[in-house]
């Protein structure tokens, strides 16, 4: 199955100032934690450094997983060959792979719709510093590398063939999307329309993401209006709101001539993909391995993006870290059989 990654430069920073620190060594410290106090509530899910591997392509380089455990709306596990079907007991981890380039500051992410977010992740490793003393404020800062594909591809098109949304009606923020998509000058707008059936779907169904298309055919009534559909998208407030995990808009390219497809929720962050007609459900390393191959295949494209953004780099010392959680991101590890996973197996 073909994955997609994304390009940030990450760097350390201490007062707000960028250090010659690598983020390799500070995960090298990060997995020497042990398990009880490495695994971290992150925005509501229990989250954690899994493990690192050291990649023969370049052994500067680490290949690392993190995992989302979802402990709630767990799937079925059956055989293809019957109709039987049995619930989930154990928890679900939902693993995102990334691989971490130091000399480069390059971090390249997996995509993985449901597993941790790079604000997550980016929380995630900035709970191992102290927050005791404001005259010491260290921070892990991911900067997402642009692309030279953006939004304005899609405004200089006067042809949009289909618009994909997927909303995730159960996240907070859906009910906030909805208030304000009801308000009397947006009530019977497409805007309106499209989160009041979402709300229909969730009531009716009670499922909690919700996938609508909507695109040109012959026997449509309306026509996709690139203005409409741009404000749409701007009342969506795609990359804020995390009730809206994806927003895909296919449209004639006016430059190419040709049909693309843009995923408006990354929109404008460099990407690739790997494993593209590959059919095999593989583990985090070998992905790991696959996204460093394409990395250095293409000669670590845009490795010099941080000295473009003009940050002055200042010597320091990776300070100790907080090797017990806080209260907020304490996670609960039981010792022995956990009795919370026994049920009926029917």
């Amino acid at each position: 199955m073909a994955r997609r990654f994304h390009y940030y430069n990450v760097f350390i920073t201490h007062n707000s100032s960028a250090t010659r620190l690598y983020f390799t060594d500070f995960l090298d410290k990060i997995k020497s934690i042990n398990w009880q106090n490495r695994i971290r509530k992150i925005n509501y899910h229990p989250t954690a450094l899994f493990d690192l591997t050291v990649p023969n392509q370049d052994q500067m380089c680490r290949i690392a997983s993190i995992g989302k455990y979802r402990q709630q709306i767990k799937p079925y596990i059956g055989d293809i060959n019957s109709d039987k079907a049995q619930m989930i007991q154990n928890d679900i981890i939902e693993m995102v792979t990334f691989v971490a380039a130091p000399l480069q500051r390059t971090v390249l992410f997996e995509y993985n719709f449901y597993g941790s977010k790079v604000k997550d992740i980016e929380e995630y490793f900035n709970s191992f510093f102290s927050v005791n003393d404001p005259r010491n404020n260290w921070q892990v800062v991911f900067l997402p590398i642009d692309s030279n594909r953006s939004i304005a591809d899609i405004k200089a098109s006067n042809d949009i063939k289909e618009l994909s949304i997927k909303i995730n009606a159960g996240n907070n923020t859906f009910t906030q999307l909805l208030e304000r998509s009801q308000a009397p000058n947006q009530k019977n707008s497409l805007f309106g329309t499209l989160m009041s059936t979402s709300n229909l779907i969730k009531q009716e169904t009670d499922a909690p993401v919700i996938d609508i298309s909507f695109g040109k055919g012959r026997k449509r009534k309306i026509n996709l209006d690139t203005k409409e559909i741009l404000g749409l998208i701007e009342l969506l407030d795609i990359d804020n709101n995390e009730s809206v995990q994806s927003c895909k808009v296919t449209f004639r390219n006016s430059t190419t001539g040709k049909n693309e497809t843009l995923e408006l929720k990354n929109v404008g962050i460099l990407n690739d993909v790997v494993l593209e007609g590959d059919n095999g459900n593989h583990g985090w390393e070998f992905i790991g391995d696959k996204i460093l191959e394409k990395y250095i295949s293409k000669n670590r494209p845009r490795s010099n993006e941080f000295a473009g953004r003009g940050i002055k780099f200042i010597d320091s010392e990776l300070p100790r870290l907080n090797t017990v959680p806080r209260e907020r991101y304490s996670v609960p590890v039981q010792s022995g059989r956990r009795t919370d996973l026994e049920g009926d197996p029917a």
